[in-house]
């Protein structure tokens, strides 16, 4: 692996990668995107725009400090046609034996704290986490989407979870309306073909995002909902002697006593039937509770899915480190439950982006340059995910995590930047009435990067 740098090879792979999102620009913001994602991989945080320029473009081009703050704060990259083609990307790292596997698509929202009233479409939100040690936060929220596809990992199948795009709400923008165009674009890359499981949090199994599903035949949902939602028993019969049509529902299901419960994993206890509700109207569905402790109201949870356990199409047993194995028949009651688990993935990329990859450390003020700084991390993070199953010579990568993968490739980009610059120099010290001035620009930059 350490030989690749000495061949030139990876720039050149990276730069065939990002090559379907750069063809979506002109020119002139082509080479400043490009300049930017190299920058973001080369380097181990974004603390500023400036610091990615001085320690990294000012050396690469011309271009002036100026132009990369316009191409931030002012220039609206096509952020939809950007998640078109990372969903086209992630689809296409799905193998033909495992094309007839469902698809995950992962909705939820993050907040990011931020200090100062002079960002655009910053704003007081009520935090459930309590992340500050308080239940109200200012600063941004954003919406983002993930797709989670199948391929093989040590003779498994492994999901592969990618995030394709950040938004930034503003005040006066609805987080389901949000969800729900994101979550159109990609059942529009995606197609009729394949089944299609959304999995969301209690915030979204509702108004446009319900919508949204119903309206695609092969879009399914996995969800997370409150535990005071009104579940009911399927309708019995009319009882013989009696007039009138058949109930449209049963009696009303109490999670606490109406639901057989057993051990999964861990403690946990989870029971499951098919249930109705009025989140899905007539529809039948699939009910799961779970609680770690049987004697808490609070530690109960409730899960509803639009398929039954027979109708998901994965080979699945425990969504533990996102390895899949075939389950037993009489493990399939609780499917529905394992597959939401997958979930879990979009709050462990928001907690990485925030952690190594300087999310949150924007000091852009309006809501362009937010959004396109956010983006443009998430291009970086999403090609490390990916590029080990697309590049035969990254393919042993696949192990590493994304924080390796950047840092493996940042340090090799470095290496051929610094061999090309002495091949340079060399080549300008022949002609040079001073070699030892061209000697010491290549050092200087050297010690630069």
């Amino acid at each position: 692996m350490e030989i690749l740098y000495t061949k030139g090879k990876v720039i050149k792979s990276l730069k065939e990668y990002f090559t379907p999102y750069l063809e979506l620009l002109n020119k002139a913001t082509r080479k400043k995107v490009f300049m930017v994602l190299l920058a973001i991989i080369a380097l181990q945080g974004v603390n500023s725009i400036r610091y990615l320029y001085q320690w990294f473009m000012k050396t690469m081009s011309k271009t002036s400090l100026n132009a990369y703050y316009y191409l931030f704060s002012y220039t609206e990259l096509p952020l939809d046609l950007f998640m078109r083609v990372t969903i086209r990307i992630a689809l296409s790292c799905i193998p033909e034996e495992l094309r007839n596997q469902a698809i995950l698509l992962t909705i939820d929202d993050t907040l990011q704290e931020k200090y100062g009233t002079k960002f655009e479409s910053y704003q007081k939100y009520f935090d459930h986490a309590e992340h500050t040690g308080s239940k109200y936060l200012n600063g941004h929220c954003f919406v983002a989407m993930t797709i989670s596809v199948p391929v093989w990992f040590k003779g498994a199948i492994k999901y592969l979870s990618i995030p394709v795009g950040y938004r930034l709400r503003s005040e006066n923008e609805n987080k389901l309306e949000i969800a729900s165009k994101m979550i159109e674009i990609g059942m529009e890359e995606i197609g009729e073909e394949v089944q299609v499981i959304l999995l969301c949090d209690s915030w979204y199994p509702k108004g446009e995002v319900l919508k949204t599903v119903a309206g695609h035949k092969n879009l399914e949902m996995i969800a997370n909902v409150r535990v005071d939602s009104a579940i009911y028993d399927l309708p019995g019969e009319t009882p013989k002697g009696k007039r009138g049509a058949k109930p449209k529902k049963g009696k009303r299901l109490d999670i606490h006593k109406d639901f057989e419960m057993k051990e999964i994993d861990g403690g946990l206890l989870a029971g499951a039937r098919k249930a109705l509700t009025n989140l899905f109207k007539e529809a039948v569905v699939y009910v799961t509770v779970t609680t770690s402790d049987i004697s808490k109201d609070k530690a109960y949870r409730l899960f509803m899915s639009t398929l039954l356990p027979e109708e998901i199409l994965m080979d699945i047993k425990i969504a533990e480190k996102e390895i899949l194995k075939k389950i037993n028949e009489a493990d399939l009651w609780i499917l529905p439950f394992q597959v939401y688990r997958f979930r879990w993935n979009i709050e462990v990329i928001f907690y990485e982006q925030k952690k190594f990859w300087s999310l949150g450390a924007y000091m852009l003020r309006s809501k362009i340059g937010i959004e396109n700084y956010a983006n443009l991390i998430m291009l970086v993070y999403s090609a490390m995910k990916i590029i080990p199953y697309k590049n035969k010579i990254f393919s042993k990568m696949e192990e590493n995590s994304v924080q390796e993968c950047k840092y493996m490739l940042g340090e090799w980009i470095k290496k051929e930047i610094n061999y090309k610059s002495f091949v340079d120099m060399l080549e300008s010290g022949i002609n040079s009435s001073d070699p030892w001035e061209a000697f010491n620009s290549m050092a200087s930059f050297k010690d630069a990067a």
